[in-house]
């Protein structure tokens, strides 16, 4: 979570040990790509773009399109005119979209590394399915994806939980490799937002609520910018403390302001005004700690007439 307040002094806000981190993290998502137009279409109702061919192609080889390309160039100009000419440390997904877009950033001396951990989200059995073949085939799988968005995984594919554990293995290379320095990074907006939900602290339902606001969409080639150093007294910190957001092609679809970092903290109370959101469906009232001590006193005890579930059985089922 992020808030506009300043310095909380020395508290550890930070879910993940962000200390000896560079100093300035700039992430960017990838220009609008051919799987993001033709998804789009397919809502729409127009399977046009889903011809033999771009069935064929699998998504790591997905293109940009022309607008793509041109907000890939407003970036990198909106980079160098507003955080820096040029970075210590450049990244970039492997997929060809990410590459694409690293490429037209505009960095002469950049010298990129492809890193297979900022791959996007893997759909598993959903990957190269437009809309309505999604709709149409796996309509199961769509409806236990609106259960949890944050914790599905469809079949042979990946969670946003997922993610985050592999952007954390990243994360830890970033740290030991780039300490103190600038590092420039394109990937992927599941993607993001997992690297997001580690160095901001974000819990469940708070992504939840995150994910429904516009302000706060991660658009093609949106920058997200964490930073140890104060933007107000430029004093670095420890650790990454603050974030602005920002779409550099049309910034009325961002907040571009920076925010500091606080990770929620609960009482016992809070704990339990969560829990209480969800009804509890199953139940053996009957079932308490000390029949459990006497069913192992005497096994006599341990025996219903009722066809109700015994001790024994809740305690040998799985």
């Amino acid at each position: 979570a992020a808030s506009k307040n300043g310095d909380a002094g020395g508290q550890r806000l930070i879910r993940m040990n962000t200390e000896n981190f560079p100093i300035d993290l700039v992430l960017v998502r990838h220009g609008e790509s051919e799987g993001n137009v033709a998804q789009a279409a397919s809502k729409n109702g127009d399977e046009s773009f889903w011809t033999e061919e771009f069935h064929h192609r699998h998504t790591s080889c997905y293109r940009l399109t022309s607008l793509g390309r041109e907000q890939a160039a407003i970036a990198g100009d909106w980079i160098r005119e507003n955080i820096f000419p040029e970075f210590d440390a450049y990244y970039c997904s492997e997929y060809t979209r990410a590459k694409e877009t690293a490429s037209l950033l505009g960095f002469k001396k950049a010298q990129w590394t492809a890193e297979i951990y900022l791959r996007e989200q893997d759909m598993g059995v959903l990957a190269g399915k437009s809309h309505a073949e999604r709709n149409f085939e796996y309509s199961d799988q769509l409806e236990k994806r609106l259960l949890d968005v944050f914790y599905y995984s469809p079949p042979g594919g990946e969670s946003i939980a997922n993610c985050c554990v592999r952007v954390e293995k990243w994360l830890d290379d970033v740290r030991l490799q780039n300490s103190g320095f600038r590092v420039l990074t394109v990937c992927h907006g599941n993607i993001l937002k997992a690297i997001r939900i580690r160095l901001e602290g974000w819990h469940q339902e708070e992504w939840a609520k995150l994910k429904k606001d516009p302000s706060l969409a991660t658009n093609n080639c949106q920058i997200i910018h964490y930073s140890r150093r104060n933007p107000e007294t430029g004093r670095i910190r420890s650790s990454f403390r603050w974030v602005r957001s920002v779409c550099p092609w049309d910034t009325r679809r961002s907040t571009n302001v920076w925010s500091y970092i606080e990770t929620p903290r609960f009482t016992n109370e809070d704990l339990q005004e969560h829990v209480n959101m969800v009804e509890q469906i199953i139940d053996q009232p009957n079932v308490s700690v000390q029949s459990i001590v006497d069913s192992y006193d005497n096994p006599s005890l341990d025996q219903s007439e009722s066809g109700e579930i015994t001790v024994r059985q809740l305690l040998d089922s799985e």
